[in-house]
């Protein structure tokens, strides 16, 4: 509908006159946030996953998993077996992704790309912390420098989820157990 800035504002959610304001200030809501509950939220910490840690949870995850071969020799299939219920915290999501740290590969950053039962870890490339700044695309440089912070540079965790009823602090508890301890 038409969106005018009269003196006039409309409240009324079905109106479609054009004469006047449909302001969506105060609209906090998508509408497939209104409509189906779809909230999203990111993980964000600057410490690496412990890699059999994070191997364990992902293994308790309500998903099928893809993970790196660097990965493949932990297992906690056992302990998680019991965990993969629709009690996980991680049932409720539609999808996620973003970057992933491993302590045991600093130099590598990993994608991590859910969607619905499907969960595939893979390498994406390299920190950019990890290449001489003179190989960095100097088009680039403030860009990739943006994203750098402390003595690690860009390595980080960085998840976006995205779901129904998502339980945000049993999902960070849950990767929060999976970081290495300083």
């Amino acid at each position: 509908h038409s969106h005018s800035h009269a003196e006039a504002t409309c409240s009324d959610p079905a109106c479609d006159d054009p004469t006047h304001d449909h302001s969506h200030d105060n609209r906090q809501e998508t509408t497939a946030a209104a409509r189906f509950g779809i909230r999203t939220f990111v993980y964000s910490r600057r410490k690496p996953f412990d890699a059999a840690k994070l191997a364990a949870t992902i293994s308790s995850l309500p998903f099928t998993s893809t993970l790196p071969a660097s990965l493949n020799g932990y297992t906690g299939a056992d302990e998680a077996a019991a965990a993969k219920s629709g009690d996980s915290p991680f049932a409720s999501l539609v999808r996620s992704k973003g970057f992933v740290w491993l302590s045991d590969e600093p130099e590598v950053a990993f994608y991590w790309s859910h969607a619905g039962k499907r969960l595939d870890l893979s390498e994406m490339g390299r920190w950019w912390a990890s290449i001489e700044r003179e190989r960095w695309p100097s088009l680039h440089e403030d860009a990739i420098l943006e994203d750098f912070d402390g003595p690690n540079g860009d390595r980080r965790q960085e998840l976006v989820f995205i779901g129904t009823a998502l339980q945000e602090a049993e999902i960070s508890a849950a990767l929060d157990a999976c970081l290495v301890e300083a």
